[in-house]
């Protein structure tokens, strides 16, 4: 059944023409399938970045065939037009015959990293989480917690796309005198930096402050340390460390949490133990995402 299909039927269970008493029985079936229609949604945006199908629209003037798309992107034309096809189901494409092209208004949505309305990361989060599933197994059958999982790294670069620009964009502007202590130079500390997205951005920003990330994951502080490399900073550096037995010798102007303080055990501690590392009138900035107040 193609992605039309289901569009369909769900189109159809949620019609008003039907009795009210069939369609308030079918509430929570249609929430069941529009779940499963959000699932396509998040494969095809994921699809759409990973293979550079968005970023090749947006930078065309004139609507495409799919096998036009294809080509200028070496791909195998058959998939391509799958992709184009369900995309256009979905709303994420329009056509005009048999060309498609990239509404406006998806842009940004999709493409620009750097905007603020940039949501394209969070879909990819999904998408890559959704891989490691099958580690439930071991949760729920024996109570373990997986150790490897393949893909948390690129999903977690992926998920934390919005937070970094919102930080800059959003809540920098309104923080002047930590704005301008990040202009003239400040000691900052990123607790669990990952694969170091955040501070590399701030280090780029920020050249007279200096940034200290620190991560559990050997593998995550190795690829921070190659982007800081190739991206010639000097003034940003990565060590491998638990945020639970890290002793902070100096104090530091920032301290950073970046999603990652739910998955410290004894997250008090920790938060002591930074307070009492921050400078007379340092920052202790918590970002955590998908939780209430």
């Amino acid at each position: 059944m193609t992605c039309s299909a289901y569009l369909l039927i769900g189109n159809i269970f949620a019609s008003e023409d039907l009795p009210k008493s069939v369609t308030e029985q079918n509430q929570h079936f249609l929430k069941i399938w529009e779940s499963a229609i959000g699932f396509y949604r998040i494969w095809i945006i994921h699809m759409g970045r990973r293979y550079g199908f968005f970023n090749a629209f947006a930078q065309i003037l004139e609507p495409v065939s799919s096998d036009e798309l294809a080509e200028s992107l070496r791909l195998a034309k058959k998939p391509v037009a799958t992709w184009c096809d369900v995309a256009y189901s979905l709303g994420l494409l329009r056509r005009i015959g048999s060309k498609y092209f990239l509404p406006k208004e998806i842009v940004p949505l999709v493409c620009d990293e750097e905007d603020i309305r940039f949501i394209g990361g969070l879909a990819s989060y999904l998408a890559l989480r959704s891989l490691d599933f099958n580690l439930f197994d071991d949760l729920f059958r024996n109570e373990e917690v997986p150790k490897v999982q393949r893909h948390l790294d690129q999903a977690s670069y992926e998920g934390t796309l919005f937070d970094h620009t919102a930080f800059i964009k959003l809540i920098l502007p309104k923080e002047p005198n930590l704005q301008k202590l990040l202009v003239y130079g400040a000691n900052v500390i990123d607790i669990g930096s990952g694969s170091g997205n955040w501070s590399l951005k701030m280090a780029r920003l920020f050249p007279n402050s200096s940034f200290l990330g620190i991560d559990p994951n050997e593998r995550s502080v190795e690829k921070a340390r190659k982007r800081a490399e190739e991206l010639g900073l000097k003034n940003v550096e990565f060590k491998v460390s638990k945020a639970e037995s890290i002793e902070i010798a100096k104090q530091f102007d920032v301290i950073y949490f970046g999603e990652v303080l739910y998955l410290i055990k004894d997250s008090i501690k920790v938060l002591k133990k930074c307070y009492n590392a921050l400078k007379k009138n340092g920052s202790l900035i918590v970002c955590e995402g998908l939780i209430d107040d």
